[in-house]
């Protein structure tokens, strides 16, 4: 465990979640997620002021020996091994800013079909795992898009009992670091103002949500490897970004869907950043300019107008390192 010091002052409490015990708790500007009051002093998942290297703190839950975001849900968390698939269920999964909103509509737009709109307002939120107690999901209809941001190894335990389809993203770790940054200096709960080199010392030794990208990459990786009886779909944020249409056809097909270019095209351009971004964006987190948090750049290769040379070839020594045995292909440029 990192030592890192606690501060909390209770201000009020709002009720998130009609007829939950879900509760949030505001203070000082951040919003942190618990059912009760009592669950801010239980020891197994306290409220963290983290500090990197250059004495910048960043709040954060610790759970099961590791750092979580402090919008999730803390009973949603602790019981994540006990959450109900369905074989029908369609879970997405991704490192933070790997490219989860983008892939989560189309799964979306997918499953409705040529007959649906395309236009319902239905957030990927609604159907992210660690947001709320599992039996708050029970009611949604099948198929369900269900995502989280969960290593292999903190899946449900369904996943190699009900074997639902899985779909894996993943995306370059510089424009991913990049995203990340804005991403934690952007939404209030985090109450972070870091500077990006000490940040990008902090991602990389897993003292964000999420954990190491190399270690989420990494156990994804074996985690399939050594179930080939489980259905994943592996594709990265750049080739989707590449070759949309291919992308969304493979996507298709591995859903058991024979859909039409037409439709398939119609999702790509309804999925497209800017499309997004303009239907999207007006409804999603906010940061601290009133600025989408979700839906900033889009963009591959955006990280070269963050890093310096020196932060670089840091990194790249550090990615050809912890990423040695990796068979994944990573796109830096298009």
């Amino acid at each position: 465990m990192v030592e890192s010091e606690v501060s909390l002052v209770l201000c009020r409490c709002l009720e998130i979640w009609p007829g939950s015990r879900v509760r949030c708790f505001q203070s000082s500007g951040a919003y942190l997620f618990c059912r009760e009051l009592s669950d801010l002093v239980l020891p197994n998942m306290p409220f963290l002021k983290v500090a990197d290297e250059g004495g910048h703190t960043m709040t954060l839950i610790s759970y099961k020996g590791r750092y979580g975001s402090p919008q999730f849900n803390e009973e949603a968390l602790l019981n994540m091994d006990d959450f109900p698939l369905r074989a029908d269920d369609i879970l997405l999964c991704s490192y933070s800013k790997s490219g989860c909103h983008w892939i989560w509509e189309i799964l979306r737009l997918l499953i409705s079909g040529p007959d649906s709109t395309g236009q319902e307002k239905i957030d990927k939120e609604s159907y992210m795992m660690e947001w709320r107690p599992y039996d708050q999901y029970s009611s949604l209809p099948s198929p369900r898009v269900l995502n989280n941001h969960m290593t292999f190894d903190m899946q449900p335990k369904d996943l190699l009992v009900k074997k639902p389809k899985v779909v894996f993203v993943y995306r370059n770790f510089k424009d991913v670091a990049v995203s990340f940054y804005h991403h934690h200096c952007g939404i209030h709960e985090y109450e972070y103002n870091g500077d990006f080199d000490s940040y990008l010392k902090r991602w990389s030794s897993g003292q964000t949500d999420n954990g190491t990208p190399w270690s989420y990459s990494l156990g994804w990786e074996k985690g399939i490897s050594e179930h080939p009886e489980l259905p994943v779909f592996v594709t990265s944020f750049e080739d989707l970004k590449q070759d949309p249409l291919t992308q969304v056809r493979k996507l298709s097909e591995y859903l058991g869907f024979s859909y039409q270019d037409d439709f398939l095209q119609n999702i790509c351009d309804l999925t497209d950043f800017s499309a997004m971004k303009k239907r999207k964006g007006p409804n999603s987190f906010k940061n601290k300019d009133g600025n989408p948090v979700m839906y900033r750049k889009g963009e591959v290769g955006d990280w070269k107008n963050t890093f310096t040379v020196a932060q670089s070839e840091w990194l790249d020594q550090m990615i050809a390192r912890e990423m040695s045995e990796s068979k994944l292909t990573f796109k830096y440029t298009l």
